[in-house]
């Protein structure tokens, strides 16, 4: 009896032994190489452009030439960013909504506050060269929120954002 017990313990240990062996090639094609950090300086690509439409009409674009001579308003030594008013000041109007569009055809509502210390839309650039639409405060436009969260329970950036912007659209919301 004992003897059979061992042999069918042995049987089973050998067909998982089996089962779960992968070939050296099944193993390459699944690995992913991890993604490397940005470089110490990015310049914005050439060909950024964002098109613009202010109640209803077309406006000049945003485009690299045009965020190289308006100074930021909050700047890092890796980061700039500038409020939406500052680059559009039609967005500044009471009732104004800028609509941003981005990556994948998404599509963000920003609203400019009247309260000083609540979060204001801004255009940012990433650290990657990419151009970031988002709500950030005042006093801290750009948050410390990489490696928190998860398992620590700290919360990560809880203001919204798209990246990719292509187009921003202003109007007065009715």
């Amino acid at each position: 009896m004992m003897g059979k017990l061992a042999c069918a313990l042995m049987v089973m240990m050998m067909a998982i032994a089996g089962g779960g062996c992968q070939k050296a090639s099944d193993v390459e094609s699944t690995r992913q190489l991890p993604k490397l950090p940005p470089p110490p300086e990015v310049a914005l690509p050439q060909t950024l452009r964002i098109a613009v439409e202010v109640d209803g009409h077309p406006a000049p674009a945003i485009d690299r030439a045009r965020l190289a001579r308006t100074k930021p308003d909050f700047q890092d030594l890796e980061r700039r960013a500038w409020r939406l008013t500052t680059l559009l000041p039609e967005a500044a109007r009471p009732g104004a909504v800028a609509e941003v569009t981005g990556d994948q055809n998404v599509t963000l509502l920003l609203r400019q506050s009247t309260d000083a210390k609540a979060p204001l839309p801004v255009l940012t650039e990433s650290r990657r060269g990419g151009i970031v639409a988002a709500m950030v405060a005042p006093s801290d436009p750009f948050p410390a929120y990489h490696g928190q969260g998860r398992r620590l329970s700290r919360p990560g950036d809880p203001l919204p954002r798209v990246g990719g912007v292509t187009r921003i659209r202003v109007y007065l919301a009715r």
